[in-house]
């Protein structure tokens, strides 16, 4: 037997116990987040499940039970806004939700209470088969009670595109999957606040340069827009009598030699889209400058 048989075999067995366990370090990262994404992709893709089930089967309490608070609030507001009937209207449309089958994953992630799957392939969804063409799916998601909800989707058109669908079609992670608007953002904001049913459907023309100007009406506000013309549906429309509309203005600097400029027009809308909406509301700010806050009345008569 050698002479240091029995010494060494410890330090040995103490040595590889070393370099196994810092294998298993090493290893278990990547393993782990592998085992963390496929779990996460089968449960929200279960979730997505049932709420297209539902859709197909035109269920409204399955897809209630299926999707977000948020959306599903942001969805009513807007159905009985234009004048239809709710839930009736969200089954509606010819558009059908685009199936997973034959589309390839490219990310399963989750931050705080928020998470998506992106995919690439085929988007089928009910259109003629010469417009099918390979593009990316976003499926966005939200955890509200402890539990995953669908809450809504995003196409991404890769038409300009032929680079990126040779990289995906080699099976290469692309870059802009680290990009902020691939990162799901952690939290969701607030349900909006169930709007009236209006008498009219009701619409505006904002157009702000000069100013960033904030609009709210019914309860609800509106993004800013800065240095820019936006179009809206109200959510809430019109009712007969009093109606009132905020902005909220902060001056913004301008180019050199560039005019401010503020004005908004409301329109009450015909029924049939053909038809050009009357105008009940146009306010304009003074050349002198625009206050800070405005409040401007709308009153509508049968």
């Amino acid at each position: 037997m050698p002479l240091f048989a029995v010494s060494t075999a410890p330090a040995m067995r103490h040595f590889l116990s070393l370099l196994l366990g810092l294998s298993l370090f090493q290893l278990c990262p990547l393993t782990c987040a592998q085992d963390d994404e496929a779990g996460l992709q089968t449960a929200l893709e279960k979730v997505y499940g049932n709420w297209r089930d539902a859709m197909v089967r035109k269920d409204a309490k399955a897809w209630a039970a299926s999707i977000t608070l948020y959306r599903q609030t942001v969805i009513r507001n807007m159905v009985v806004s234009e004048r239809q009937i709710f839930p009736d209207a969200v089954f509606a449309s010819d558009v059908q939700p685009p199936a997973l089958a034959g589309l390839r994953l490219l990310e399963a992630q989750a931050v705080g209470d928020t998470a998506h799957l992106v995919y690439f392939g085929k988007i089928d969804m009910g259109q003629d088969k010469e417009l099918i063409r390979e593009n990316l799916l976003k499926l966005k998601f939200a955890r509200e009670n402890g539990a995953w909800r669908y809450d809504s989707n995003r196409i991404s058109r890769l038409d300009g595109a032929p680079e990126v669908i040779k990289e995906l079609k080699a099976g290469k992670r692309p870059d802009f999957l680290d990009a902020p608007e691939y990162t799901p953002p952690g939290s969701m904001p607030p349900p909006p606040p169930l709007c009236r049913v209006p008498d009219y459907k009701a619409g505006c023309k904002l157009q702000s340069f000069g100013y960033e100007t904030t609009m709210s009406m019914n309860g609800i506000k509106y993004d800013p827009v800065r240095d820019g013309l936006d179009q809206q549906i109200l959510i809430g429309g019109l009712v007969n009598g009093h109606n009132e509309i905020t902005l909220r203005i902060k001056e913004v600097p301008r180019p050199e030699g560039g005019k401010a400029a503020l004005e908004i027009r409301v329109y009450k809308l015909s029924k049939d889209p053909a038809k050009q909406g009357d105008e009940v509301l146009r306010w304009q700010a003074p050349e002198s400058g625009a206050p800070s806050e405005v409040t401007l009345p709308i009153e509508v008569k049968p």
